[in-house]
């Protein structure tokens, strides 16, 4: 999940007893600052050598840039009273594959010994991918300078690209729940602001 998703679904996992901790390999200030603008509620920490990255074997081992970052990747960790034995781990092949909200709750669910499960997937419509495309590219989210009108141009084709990925990976999260029997409980426009920004699946299941 991206940062900003993370902050949007942070205290739906909290509820569940899951708590956030990132890591980025910039300095503390940076991640500081980074913390700061996207208003994020959880802890970034630095991995500045990559040391985190390497322990968990989502070192990028060919970044074109020659630079000490980790591949997308996530982890779900057992607190230190129980031993921080990892339930879940997802090591992403590029930047645009990153696991779903969705998947990430199924998991939590299962670990928890829920037998009633609901799920839901947001789809986003085009508008909203704009927008967040915008967002991401203007302050206080994106740049504080004014870059480049081709830097502009190049992140926003990038964005794009991204924001493209993640919705192909919901259309696939949806037909993965209806070929592994999950219910289709109903499909709601999803609304902000009063505005249509896109189509939400709810999927239920009780594991025998």
């Amino acid at each position: 999940m991206h940062l900003t998703q993370l902050r949007q679904s942070y205290f739906e996992f909290k509820a569940l007893g899951v708590e956030f901790v990132t890591a980025a390999n910039d300095t503390p200030e940076v991640n500081q600052e980074l913390r700061e603008r996207l208003d994020l509620p959880f802890t970034l920490l630095s991995d500045i050598d990559a040391e985190v990255a390497r322990k968990y074997g989502a070192f990028h081992e060919n970044e074109p840039r020659d630079r000490k970052i980790a591949l997308t990747s996530m982890f779900l960790i057992d607190s230190a009273e129980h031993d921080r034995i990892v339930r879940f781990e997802y090591v992403g092949p590029t930047t645009r594959h990153r696991v779903p909200n969705s998947r990430l709750l199924e998991e939590i669910l299962n670990l928890r010994g829920q037998r009633e499960q609901l799920i839901s997937v947001l789809v986003p419509g085009e508008e909203e991918l704009l927008r967040q495309i915008e967002e991401r590219n203007n302050p206080p989210l994106g740049f504080y300078r004014q870059p480049p009108k081709e830097e502009i141009e190049g992140s926003a084709v990038l964005e794009r690209e991204v924001l493209g990925q993640m919705v192909m990976s919901q259309y696939e999260e949806i037909h993965r729940y209806m070929r592994e029997g999950w219910r289709l409980v109903t499909v709601l426009p999803e609304t902000h602001a009063s505005e249509t920004i896109g189509q939400r699946y709810v999927f239920e299941r009780v594991v025998r």
